[in-house]
């Protein structure tokens, strides 16, 4: 049974043998079974389930506590790796295992000898070993401390005096300047007082100041406002110094741009235009005003004014740069956020919380506004602000709180306006014969840029979903790219439904029942109610039929029986809603939603056995009266759910079979040559009786199953083999992958 393919039969076992191994008597009468199947027990720890991985680790742990010298050096090194898992119950079992193994006696004082020594004596040694161990890092660490600090004080005199003279020599080379602008921020700038090294203070903020003023490029920019930041940190040496230059560099920034925008304004009025020159100097300021503000708080200056002045202009077509708005859409936000900051540190009055209320509602629509803008940069940029700014606007507090009247989620319009940028900016349709399952090498530079900017997109848009800020119909219509675009954006999308289980395992079922819903009945709309046998395995549909199969596989081990029963209940509801239609030949009547069964039954397999009885009744109970059949075996979507209900040795495909393919059809020939399971139908009409009546004869009987060879060859292999954790179950849940062990819950 170690080696059968259901994971709940491998689960007894090793829990059986836990409770075997708990006790010395039955351990020891053990041995020869051990040594047997030592190297399959091993494998297990590489199981797809995780649940299944943790206790294999804890029988292991046992098992080296009765048998002294059990496994080799290199079968410790193999376990002890574990302790890095992500599954947080394996990476425990694991340290425990080291900590026994670190613990252990000599193997002359092992269980095989027939007086083992007082146990009582024996941890009072090792209790000593780890207080001396202890004792002695302690004072290590003190040492090794004051060491880390002198040699900081030490590397930072040396960096201060020589960082003016570094910046000047390389102030013209971008890429050199930018890493050397991150020396403050790692240095003790406590050494400009205590060494007196006041005059290289005053060198490099002249050295800021200068690059500042030289360059335009955001990233210089950016890595100034920081340097600038950790030289004006509050209680620090360098921040009466360094505050004031800071200071008086935004003024002049501020000075410079106000009779530009003036200017602007004033030619935007009566119609006329400014030259490149004067938009090149506005662009440039604003750059830098906007560098300064992602790390300072310019409140002061009131740039908020002069921003919403350009967001609300009514402008001709083309007249203002891209840019200027890129700039002004970024600095309104930076604003908003600095007085959200401010609110929350020392609650304001109801006034001033209302202006603020008003502020972030016209800075919403504006960037609501740009989604639709025909720059791409441009509405890019309003996308991930606006995401943002819902996403804390949402967690502001209850509404009886102060901070109440900031919160705003938003309405089914803005909602609809998200999921349609999402639609046509990130799931975009691949050119070429590969489509979505592109895969991308280092020539294509300029592709994989624009990958990147499409994977932030949608990473900020599921976070809004994570964090219940959208509805379920938005978490729905990101489920159904899951296969399509599943090599570039299968990642993110499965670490969303696995956020959304561990928030609300109920909330997620019904997010993958609505997208399951929502891909049938636009199939339907489509395709219509013209039945094709082959269609439903070989066409259109059964791309959706792998995407409940997934969907059941995201579900969990652990837990899922809850999130099952909903799917199956409100499933059947959906399935028996439409009323039924008469066909156009022979003058039967059909329900337009039978086929969502064949869907439905992809989630049999999360129903415990012990519970399928009560589920086949329900489903009986839920089939109205003269429902008519049609198809035969596998073409049934009656048959094929009541089987998958029966059947209690239901294993879903593994995640080797299941991963799409370049194009998601290919697997359709492989599962249409499947010979057939279900039985042929014989009645033309359903009732609950009938359904019920045919069950007994076609249930396989126990005993064949029982009777065939197990395939021993697919999972006994070694367990320091690689394909080890690809072959040792058919079985798959949704866990995060590593080296070695992927598991999460």
């Amino acid at each position: 049974m170690l080696y059968d393919k259901d994971a709940s039969v491998r689960m007894k076992c090793i829990l059986a043998l836990k409770a075997l191994y708990e006790k010395r008597e039955s351990a020891m009468k053990l041995g020869l079974f051990f040594h047997k199947f030592k190297k399959r027990i091993l494998s297990m720890t590489q199981d797809r389930q995780p649940e299944i991985t943790s206790e294999c680790m804890q029988l292991l742990r046992l098992i080296s506590e009765h048998y002294v010298g059990v496994f080799s050096s290199m079968e410790y090194v193999f376990l002890f790796q574990f302790v890095y898992a992500a599954y947080r119950p394996m990476a425990t079992a694991a340290g425990e295992l080291i900590c026994k193994r670190l613990l252990a006696p000599p193997p002359q004082e092992g269980f095989f000898g027939q007086n083992p020594p007082d146990e009582f004596d024996r941890n009072i040694q090792n209790m000593k070993t780890l207080i001396d161990f202890y004792l002695q890092g302690e004072a290590a660490r003190e040492v090794d401390g004051t060491r880390r600090w002198r040699e900081r004080a030490s590397m930072s005199r040396h960096f201060v005096k020589v960082l003016p003279q570094l910046l000047s020599k390389f102030a013209a080379d971008k890429e050199k300047v930018t890493p050397l602008l991150q020396i403050p921020q790692y240095c003790n700038l406590d050494v400009y007082d205590k060494d007196g090294l006041g005059s290289y203070l005053d060198s490099a903020l002249l050295e800021l100041d200068c690059l500042v003023q030289r360059h335009s490029d955001v990233a210089v920019l950016e890595a100034c406002a920081r340097a600038y930041g950790a030289y004006c940190c509050e209680g620090g040496s360098a921040h009466c110094q360094a505050a004031p230059a800071c200071s008086r560099l935004v003024d002049m920034l501020v000075d410079a741009l106000t009779p530009l925008l003036d200017v602007f304004l004033q030619h935007e009025k009566q119609g006329q235009f400014l030259g490149h020159h004067e938009m090149g100097r506005i662009c440039s300021t604003l750059r830098r005003l906007v560098a300064f503000y992602s790390t300072h708080d310019l409140s002061s200056w009131n740039l908020y004014e002069k921003m919403d002045s350009l967001l609300t202009l009514r402008r001709h077509q083309g007249s203002m740069p891209t840019e200027v708005i890129h700039c002004a859409l970024q600095c309104t936000y930076y604003a908003l956020l600095w007085q959200i900051v401010a609110a929350t540190d020392r609650l304001p009055p109801q006034d001033a919380l209302l202006d603020l209320r008003r502020r972030l509602m016209k800075f919403c629509v504006a960037c609501r506004v740009y989604l639709s803008h025909q720059s791409k940069v441009l509405s890019e940029k309003a996308f991930i602000l606006l995401c943002d700014l819902l996403l804390i606007l949402s967690h502001q507090g209850p509404e009886d709180t102060g901070l109440g009247l900031l919160f705003f989620v938003p309405d089914h319009i803005l909602q609809g306006k998200l999921l349609s940028f999402v639609r046509e900016h990130v799931f975009l349709e691949e050119s070429g014969s590969e489509g979505p399952s592109r895969i991308y090498k280092e020539d294509d530079a300029d592709e994989l840029h624009e990958l990147f900017h499409r994977r932030n997109m949608l990473a900020v848009f599921c976070k809004l979903v994570v964090y219940n800020v959208l509805d379920l119909s938005a978490a729905a219509e990101i489920y159904q790219f899951y296969l399509k675009h599943y090599h570039h954006f299968g990642d993110i999308i499965k670490e969303t439904m696995t956020r959304t289980r561990q928030n609300d395992r109920l909330r997620n079922a019904l997010s993958l029942l609505l997208c399951l819903q929502q891909l049938f009945q636009k199939h339907m709309d489509t395709y219509g109610l013209n039945y094709d046998p082959i269609e439903l395995i070989c066409g259109p549909f059964y791309s959706i039929r792998l995407l409940a199969r997934r969907f059941a596989l995201t579900l969990g081990f652990d837990r899922a029986r809850e999130a099952a029963h909903l799917i199956q209940r409100r499933g059947l509801a959906y399935a028996f809603s439409e009323a039924p239609v008469a066909e156009a030949e022979g003058g039967r009547q059909r329900y337009p939603n039978l086929c969502f069964l064949l869907l439905l039954a992809e989630f049999s397999c999360k129903i415990p056995p012990a519970e399928r009885g009560t589920a086949l009744a329900h489903f009986q109970d839920s089939i109205p009266e003269g429902v008519p059949s049609f198809g035969e075996g596998d073409m049934n979507p009656l048959l094929v759910y009541r089987k998958s209900l029966m059947k209690t040795d239901y294993v879903p495909q593994t995640e080797e079979e299941e991963e799409p393919a370049a194009n998601p059809f290919d697997a359709i020939c492989k599962e249409s040559k499947r010979p057939q399971e279900l039985p042929a139908a014989t009645c033309s009409t359903w009732t609950p009786d009938t359904l019920a009546s045919s069950s007994a004869g076609d249930r396989e009987p126990r005993t064949a199953s029982r009777g065939r060879k197990s395939k021993r060859d697919i999972f006994d292999v070694d367990f320091l083999s690689s394909e080890d954790s690809d072959n040792s179950s058919n079985e798959d849940v949704d866990v995060e992958g590593i080296s070695v062990q992927g598991g999460s819950d």
